[in-house]
């Protein structure tokens, strides 16, 4: 019985399900580390009024990535948990506050010639402030990273890494059952 081969068009599919699928990764949700958390009644009791992000001086970002990282956190908010998000300029509720520490867009030319180099990466704090008393009401440290190689790695954007931040910002006010 002869050999059987597998056709080329579907070896082209299966590589684009499995280039798409690792690009899923550069937008995927990566734990945020908790300083200090919001207690079980402040959870409930959540309601976002404002939504900003910032940068440390000694980092290097523009402040048209620092207004897109907010909507993104804003959207996944809203994705995520409708009820959060109080209506743009309302007064009272919560501030959630992204100071962005880290923002390295890498090297598209040294992550195709080998996974690891040319790293994407965004790290940020957290906080959540209560906007009529000024208290920090919670803590997180947010980071997400990128080092695939080859194609997928050239082909990933820090607009791609970006998604993934702010998907896993959003992590730190999701409801909990």
């Amino acid at each position: 019985m002869p050999p059987r081969y597998v056709s080329r068009p579907f070896l082209r599919l299966a590589a684009l399900a499995l280039l798409a699928g690792l690009a899923a990764c550069a937008g995927s949700v990566a734990a945020p580390t908790v300083v200090q958390d919001l207690s079980s009644e402040q959870r409930s009791a959540l309601h976002l009024g404002e939504i900003s992000t910032d940068k440390q001086p000694s980092v290097a970002v523009t402040e048209e990535a620092l207004n897109r990282i907010t909507m993104l956190v804003r959207n996944a908010i809203a994705e995520q948990s409708p009820d959060l998000l109080l209506p743009q300029n309302a007064a009272g509720g919560t501030a959630l506050r992204i100071l962005i520490t880290q923002y390295d867009e890498g090297n598209a030319f040294a992550r195709a010639m080998l996974a690891g180099l040319g790293q994407i990466h965004i790290d940020g704090d957290v906080t959540l402030v209560d906007r009529t008393t000024g208290a920090t009401l919670a803590t997180y440290k947010v980071s997400k990273q990128f080092a695939f190689g080859g194609i997928l790695g050239a082909s990933t954007s820090i607009e791609d890494v970006e998604k993934g931040f702010a998907k896993s910002v959003a992590e730190t006010v999701k409801p909990r059952k």
